[in-house]
């Protein structure tokens, strides 16, 4: 076999491969706990409609408001930052083009993502609006919190930010078919999952969103966004298991996957 068709672990990435694999495995940890806090709070009480409502939310259990608007989502978008470097690195000799390109729109969508998310402008008005003595105060606070609510509730800029991390994740996972350093069944069990999260937001829907579902569109999004984000959650492992494995390897010669 030709040398240079042989993929190997770079030692000088040893160190990103480790970082990008303890990120990808923090991302399903991160699932699980939005999954712990997010799930049993929504059945108890679902998100609230109003501002006052969203204050009153803060004031009594802040950690469950921010999970409301997409802590988790935050953790995990920054982790996809060292994560999307490390795929990078280990996939750059099956497709370099579009392991680039990916890579870039996760920048991108990271920050846009993060220059549009609401949890902490809400909690700051929040605790503002607790400690306000005049009607005027809180009427301020109370506008500028119903402007807030709307980006969140919009399929604008955040969703954006978000689409373009999944859209990411799903053309890495196809230049995994291509990689003697993932399996198939890692690549196609991202291309599933974050294919359905793609899909997902480009119909509009969203698991933080309050509005209303006819039967047919709530199988929908149960289908893309439940179905999408476990399999989501079994692609971190995956990845986070291999990229980790390949920091171990220290320039040796990566094994051929089936």
């Amino acid at each position: 076999m030709d040398k240079s068709s042989v993929e190997t672990a770079d030692s000088s990435w040893k160190g990103l491969y480790q970082v990008g694999g303890a990120a990808a495995l923090i991302c399903a940890l991160m699932y699980i706990v939005t999954l712990v806090v997010y799930v049993p709070a929504n059945l108890a009480s679902p998100p609230p409609e109003t501002v006052l409502e969203w204050f009153e939310v803060f004031e009594e259990d802040p950690i469950t408001g921010l999970f409301f608007l997409g802590l988790g989502d935050i953790v995990i978008m920054i982790l996809w930052g060292p994560m999307s470097l490390a795929l990078y690195a280990a996939l750059k000799q099956s497709n370099r083009t579009w392991s680039l390109i990916a890579t870039t729109f996760v920048f991108v969508g990271i920050a846009v993502f993060l220059a549009t998310n609401t949890a902490s402008s809400m909690l700051s008005l929040s605790q503002e609006f607790s400690v306000a003595t005049t009607e005027a105060e809180k009427s301020i606070l109370l506008a500028a919190g119903q402007a807030i609510l709307a980006v969140s509730r919009s399929t604008g800029s955040l969703y954006t930010g978000m689409q373009l991390v999944w859209l990411a994740g799903l053309i890495l996972s196809v230049v995994m078919l291509r990689s003697k350093a993932f399996n198939k069944a890692t690549a196609w069990v991202g291309i599933l999952g974050l294919g359905l999260l793609v899909v997902g937001i480009v119909g509009g829907g969203h698991y933080t969103s309050t509005g209303e579902y006819t039967a047919v569109q709530s199988v929908i999004v149960a289908v893309q966004y439940i179905g999408g984000g476990l399999l989501s959650l079994v692609w971190y492992i995956l990845v986070g298991l291999k990229l980790w494995k390949l920091g171990q390897l220290e320039g040796k010669t990566l094994p051929q996957q089936s």
